[in-house]
């Protein structure tokens, strides 16, 4: 009975510990590439942020928000920021190729369009890109290649305070350099991502559930009653 007792103290310890071990969440910085002419998007504006240096190991998930601020881009399908491309990249240069980094995966949550004209979205979503408020049409959104065409295929639009979440499993270890590069099909003026970009170390998929406060208190008072009942016993 002693041995499944503290057998089962021992379980839930364990449990506790590795519930608190939370990935770190941080924001980089961006700078503006200018306009891609590596791919074959004729507008798309890239945004580069050093990875390096903010506490990380490895990248298990990139998350990019739009700023919600109603500035740029159009309306109706295309609010907000559209995204024609996402990757990590080792050298940080976009004029080579074979250093970078795909995503796996992809979790979406569209934001809210705009009023105005513009037409329905082709994709089938509420937004253009996208095949449902909360999946990526990726045979249309190509987020792995600059190929975005403007008011066409190859991009997804989040919509005003919309965001996308692109999933490396598994991980990716940061070495001396690790870029990240997001690009906007016109780099029209209020569509940037500067602080508004956050790189967990863990994929959502591993991120574990957090247990309620008080158990570790209760884990507390229990290894203490079997501790008690085990000097009762020897006694």
């Amino acid at each position: 009975m002693k041995t499944k007792f503290f057998g089962g103290l021992a379980c839930l310890a364990a449990l506790v510990a590795s519930s608190s071990a939370f990935a770190a969440t941080v924001t980089p910085t961006f700078t503006d590439e200018g306009i891609d002419t590596t791919g074959t998007a004729t507008s798309t504006r890239m945004y580069r942020a050093d990875l390096t240096g903010l506490g990380l190991t490895e990248i298990g998930a990139v998350t990019v928000n739009d700023s919600n601020s109603g500035v740029g881009g159009s309306s109706g399908i295309y609010s907000g920021f559209d995204l024609d491309a996402i990757f990590l990249d080792v050298d940080g240069s976009l004029a080579t190729s074979g250093d970078r980094f795909f995503a796996s995966s992809f979790l979406y949550s569209a934001g809210s369009a705009r009023g105005g004209g513009s037409p329905v979205s082709t994709s089938g979503g509420p937004m253009n890109g996208a095949s449902s408020s909360t999946t990526v049409d990726e045979a249309w959104a190509t987020l792995g290649s600059i190929d975005g065409i403007f008011f066409g295929t190859g991009s997804i639009t989040l919509g005003d305070g919309g965001s996308l979440t692109a999933v490396f499993d598994p991980t990716i270890s940061i070495g001396s350099s690790l870029f990240l590069f997001a690009g906007e099909v016109s780099g029209d003026a209020g569509e940037t991502l500067t602080g508004l970009v956050e790189i967990t170390d863990t994929p959502p998929t591993m991120t574990p559930v957090p247990l309620p406060a008080g158990l570790p208190l209760m884990l507390s008072g229990l290894l203490g009653i079997g501790l008690l009942a085990r000097r009762k016993k020897t006694a």
